[in-house]
């Protein structure tokens, strides 16, 4: 069976509910447009109140305080399913403390990893940390995404983790989208190790793919070799900018990455080498 996933909005997700316009919104960049957007309230009183949520009102609570028509809502059942019906999580939280990432410092789902007792049947996984839950969580989900023949693990799974029991049963699934991460070169032999477990396991190449942190601690220098090392193994590497957890511009180069050796031109260069240039020779 051939995975058919829907495409994620990269942008804030809008749906109203009667009076109320709701907003969800992934990025914190997002939150200067959706301020103009529900300020048209006042212009042409389009509806009474407006409820935002998501990761960026988490990270930047404060950032409507001053409307008063605008009210945070961040527990609005089925609202993952709204964004994209495939979607589901069986844990929230995470045991990292990784320092890019908004889960991690607390900012997001504080409190640890917790493991939910029942989740929406869905073959698309958005747990932080898969991985991280216990034994017996594994297996009971693994048990039920067996019956759709495939699964995204959207997050991705981490490669300090992954054991050859996890890639055994991973592949029962059928054809599972295996997302893994490489943050660091410190981490290559982990990544490596990984990556033949689930080779072992019976994945094909194709259905393993790695995300690449990059702009964070070091310089495109490092960033190259990281993501080429990926590449190496017939594999799709996927770059991603860092951004900070306070960000309000896109893809912008701060002093701290300009320091590291970053510029404007090196990241769209390395980005678009491994998005399009790759896919285009493929």
């Amino acid at each position: 069976m051939t995975p058919m996933t829907i495409e994620w909005p990269k942008q804030t997700f809008y749906w109203r509910e009667n009076n109320t316009l709701c907003a969800s919104i992934p990025f914190t960049w997002e939150l200067p447009k959706v301020r103009m957007v529900v300020c048209q309230k006042q212009i042409f009183d389009q509806w009474e109140k407006v409820i935002v949520g998501g990761p960026a009102v988490q990270l930047m609570p404060d950032f409507f305080s001053d409307l008063d028509f605008v009210e945070i809502g961040q527990d609005c059942p089925g609202i993952l399913q709204r964004i994209n019906p495939q979607a589901t999580r069986t844990t929230t939280g995470c045991t990292n403390r990784c320092k890019f990432c908004g889960i991690g410092t607390g900012a997001i789902e504080g409190g640890g990893l917790r493991e939910l007792e029942d989740w929406p049947d869905n073959p698309v996984l958005c747990d932080n940390n898969f991985l991280a839950s216990s034994i017996e969580h594994f297996d009971r989900v693994i048990d039920r995404l067996k019956a759709h023949g495939w699964a995204d693990f959207n997050q991705g799974l981490d490669i300090r983790l992954l054991t050859p029991y996890h890639a055994k049963r991973l592949k029962e699934i059928g054809r599972p989208i295996i997302r893994l991460a490489l943050d660091s070169m410190s981490l290559k032999d982990k990544w490596m190790e990984a990556y033949d477990y689930l080779r072992s396991a019976g994945f094909p190449k194709s259905l393993i793919k790695t995300y690449a942190l990059i702009g964070f601690t070091t310089g495109p220098d490092e960033a190259w070799e990281r993501c080429r090392f990926v590449d190496d193994t017939g594999t799709v590497v996927l770059p991603m900018w860092f951004h900070a957890l306070d960000q309000l511009e896109p893809n912008t180069i701060t002093e701290q990455q300009a320091n590291l050796g970053w510029s404007d031109y090196e990241r769209r260069r390395i980005m678009q080498w491994f998005y399009w240039h790759k896919k285009a020779v493929a």
